[in-house]
């Protein structure tokens, strides 16, 4: 909400410079009255729309490890549907026998029931710790995945600023993998990805280096989740936002 509101600000204070200009000069005037300019100045009004979306996906390995992964994207429309801001977070909530993961969200059955293979049966009272203890990946931190996941999402974000969802679908669509929702490399090495990538022009593969793969290489959908689902329901859901400004 914190930076919702901060972006809000932003554009009442940048369309009040446009619309009434700045660096005015002062001059004294008799109380009560008006100059020309402040009589004729009528309040407009600038529309934005705002939009929260989620997906949920259950993944299935490997072997008996299995995960629940729920993407959440908060998002700024423009009147035309360009996105103006986009964040993401995701969490995941791993079945109780994972190992592998130190602190992760870990989910080891209801109150009452057997828990999964060798975990402890929850209780009222451990159902309750365990799910207070839950943080999303934004907040347990790359350091706990062992890649940079914040700074590849944040490059995401900043470059589906500007373009529509019907457009990031459609790059989605031609720049990664349709194996594992990744983009598109020369070091692609699964015979469909590569006959894929050939299909790039020079330019387009220099563009989709120079803007997403330098920068990005984790998948917006796959068993870890669905990034691209999150951003089209946060479409769908929004609801306009009217700020007033003189």
């Amino acid at each position: 909400m914190k930076k919702v509101k901060a972006i809000t600000t932003v554009l009442v204070l940048t369309t009040a410079l446009l619309i009434g200009g700045c660096g005015a000069s002062k001059t004294d005037q008799a109380p009560g009255t008006q100059t020309p300019a402040a009589a004729s100045q009528k309040v407009s009004e600038v529309k934005i729309y705002k939009g929260v979306g989620q997906t949920a996906n259950f993944r299935v390995g490997p072997g008996e490890l299995f995960s629940i992964n729920y993407v959440t994207a908060s998002a700024l429309f423009d009147q035309d549907g360009k996105i103006i801001d986009i964040y993401f977070d995701a969490l995941e909530v791993m079945s109780p026998n994972d190992t592998e993961h130190v602190g992760v969200p870990k989910f080891s059955g209801w109150p009452g029931q057997a828990a999964y293979l060798t975990a402890a049966a929850n209780t009222n009272e451990t159902a309750i710790k365990e799910l207070e203890n839950w943080k999303s990946k934004r907040e347990r931190g790359d350091k706990n995945y062992g890649l940079n996941w914040s700074e590849q999402i944040n490059n995401y974000q900043k470059f589906m600023k500007g373009k529509t969802v019907a457009e990031i679908e459609q790059w989605f669509a031609k720049y990664t993998s349709d194996l594992n929702g990744r983009p598109l490399t020369e070091k692609s090495s699964k015979p469909e990805d590569v006959a894929k990538y050939a299909k790039l022009t020079a330019d387009e593969k220099k563009a989709l280096e120079s803007d997403v793969t330098s920068g990005s290489t984790i998948s917006l959908k796959d068993g870890h989740g669905d990034y691209i689902g999150a951003l089209k329901k946060a479409y769908q859901n929004k609801a306009e936002v009217t700020v007033p400004v003189k």
